[in-house]
């Protein structure tokens, strides 16, 4: 039986002590960073070890933190006044909820800037943030998207700017399913990387539907199985790659209904 999670962005209606009870068939969860701010300043009597303490009774991991977003390209002022400092809060809720990861995301950007100078900036500060996070032991998932305007759409991008800092250890990938469909990627292409990918998140794309970059939307999404990607081919050969961490469902419709977690093993029996 695999480790199954569930991305906070698919019980966008709920709140986080909501969500949590909502999820506990699963084994673990994803938090959005902004929704556990809200919650300790929305409720004076609430700390964040209560939220731990959560986490605990229903038996859950806290597996990933999401997101920072929009550190790739912005300016130098924007990343040290406040991409660092937010990056330092979501590293503090990582040790105080005893959780190893967080996403990271490339920027949107609609100027036309150079491949080339998109991969030197990522790179640039992608290095730095993780520096900063292994003072922290805390690993740094970096997630391509296919959103418009993404400056780092596919996984061929993604691997330009990770290759060069194969080094630092506490650095990896992120891979959601939903992008690897609509970019038509091959599976076969996660076979080099699968030691530096610390997480899936899963969802589908609809068939018989032509993606466009600028028309994508994470409303999109479908339940893992019901679309276009080859789910059964895909946990055959992860698992033959050797992947043996956790799969996170992330859907954007607030399908959250209690059969979520057996409905995912109905539709993908292989697993």
């Amino acid at each position: 039986m695999v480790s199954l999670g569930l991305n906070q962005n698919t019980c966008k209606n709920k709140d986080l002590i909501e969500f949590m009870d909502f999820a506990q068939d699963f084994q673990g969860i994803e938090l959005i960073f902004e929704n556990i701010e809200k919650y300790i300043i929305n409720n004076n009597n609430i700390e964040i070890r209560d939220i731990l303490e959560y986490l605990e009774t229903y038996n859950l991991d806290l597996i990933n933190i999401l997101r920072l977003e929009d550190f790739s390209l912005c300016s130098d002022s924007k990343f040290n006044n406040e991409i660092i400092p937010k990056l330092k809060q979501m590293l503090n809720f990582c040790y105080k909820l005893g959780c190893y990861l967080i996403t990271v995301s490339p920027s949107i950007e609609s100027r036309d800037i150079p491949e080339w100078r998109i991969i030197r900036r990522t790179k640039r500060k992608l290095k730095e943030i993780a520096k900063i996070a292994y003072k922290e032991d805390i690993k740094v998932g970096f997630e391509f998207n296919n959103l418009p305007n993404s400056s780092i759409s596919t996984l061929s991008q993604a691997k330009d700017v990770l290759k060069p800092l194969i080094s630092q250890e506490n650095l990896g990938y992120i891979i959601d399913t939903f992008y690897l469909s609509i970019n038509m990627t091959k599976i076969e292409e996660l076979k080099e990387i699968i030691n530096q990918i610390y997480l899936f998140q899963i969802s589908d794309a609809k068939s018989n539907f032509e993606y466009k970059s600028s028309d994508v939307k994470e409303e999109f999404r479908i339940f893992p199985g019901k679309g276009r990607f080859d789910f059964q081919k895909f946990f055959k050969l992860i698992k033959e790659f050797g992947y043996r961490d956790y799969y996170s469902i992330e859907l954007y419709q607030n399908e959250c209904t209690r059969n979520i977690y057996y409905r995912f093993f109905e539709f993908n029996k292989i697993i």
